[in-house]
């Protein structure tokens, strides 16, 4: 039965990819959604500008 080399190749490509690619980090633990949500409320907030501060 005849090699095919389409398929060596491919074999020794991923071969290398494996090799070089880092390892897979570990997800990190998720934030309490508590914490997340006065996050996006303090940012949602309008802010005032201090120049209308002191020119009052």
């Amino acid at each position: 039965m005849p090699i095919d080399p389409y398929a060596a190749l491919n074999a020794m490509l991923r071969a290398e990819v494996t090799r070089f690619t880092p390892p897979v980090r570990k997800a990190e633990p998720i934030e309490p959604p508590k914490a997340q949500a006065v996050a996006v409320e303090s940012e949602s907030e309008p802010q005032q500008p201090a120049t209308a501060d002191s020119a009052a």
